[in-house]
């Protein structure tokens, strides 16, 4: 969801713009973090953005994938999102602190019965992901050649299908893919929540409010 020109022309161009997702996996403990970290707000799922009462900070509720966008695009000055959708999309966006919470992987995994027991075995197989960028890195780096199919939906379900041979896609208990018959064959990379901005926002007229911001953080992160 882009926000139109009209809903933009009603933030203030003095303040720091922050982007964070508006319906999700990591929502809950971004909206906990920002009140921990001290700021005052209100938040509920109706609105597109708020104005801290506390602080000169206005936050955006968008869909996940956008943030990289918004930030990448000076849209936002900030953005607080998964590792994993930085090295996905690969945005113009300098990270600045890790928020250690939010923690998972990205993994490949398999159907419990398959007879694909390594990496190797999985060359000329289709690879069902919503990560499709880091799932073709991957295999190009071990040498070998994949079929990507993506999907926008719940991947886990593409094997039972017969869409794919396995998948990619992040875990953080591995619950899920047990539930769906699924067994872990290797791990791709780790990923937690961090806390990006735009570059030219480090380098204009709000860079003291954002170090204050970031003040405000490192002071809860353990």
């Amino acid at each position: 969801m882009w926000f139109r020109k009209e809903d933009m022309a009603n933030l203030s161009t003095k303040n720091l713009k922050l982007a964070i997702q508006k319906e999700g996996r990591l929502t809950g403990e971004t909206l906990e973090f920002l009140r921990r970290s001290g700021l005052e707000f209100e938040s509920y799922q109706q609105r597109l953005f708020s104005l801290c009462r506390n602080f000169p900070l206005e936050i955006l509720y968008v869909r996940n994938n956008d943030i990289p966008n918004y930030v990448g695009s000076g849209v936002v000055d900030l953005g607080i999102l998964g590792q994993n959708m930085l090295n996905e999309e690969k945005p113009k966006a300098k990270k600045l602190l890790c928020l250690k919470y939010g923690f998972c992987s990205l993994v490949v995994a398999v159907p419990k019965k398959s007879n694909i027991t390594k990496l190797s075995d999985l060359e000329g197989k289709t690879i069902a992901t919503t990560y499709p960028k880091s799932t073709k890195d991957f295999f190009k780096k071990n040498g070998i050649s994949v079929k990507i199919a993506r999907i926008s939906g719940s991947v886990e379900i593409a094997p039972a299908l017969g869409i794919a041979q396995a998948i990619v896609d992040l875990t953080s208990t591995g619950r899920t893919l047990a539930l769906n018959d699924l067994r872990i064959l290797t791990k791709i990379y780790d990923s937690e929540t961090v806390l990006v901005a735009n570059q030219q926002s480090l380098l204009n007229g709000r860079k003291v409010l954002l170090e204050n911001l970031m003040t405000k953080f490192e002071k809860i992160i353990i």
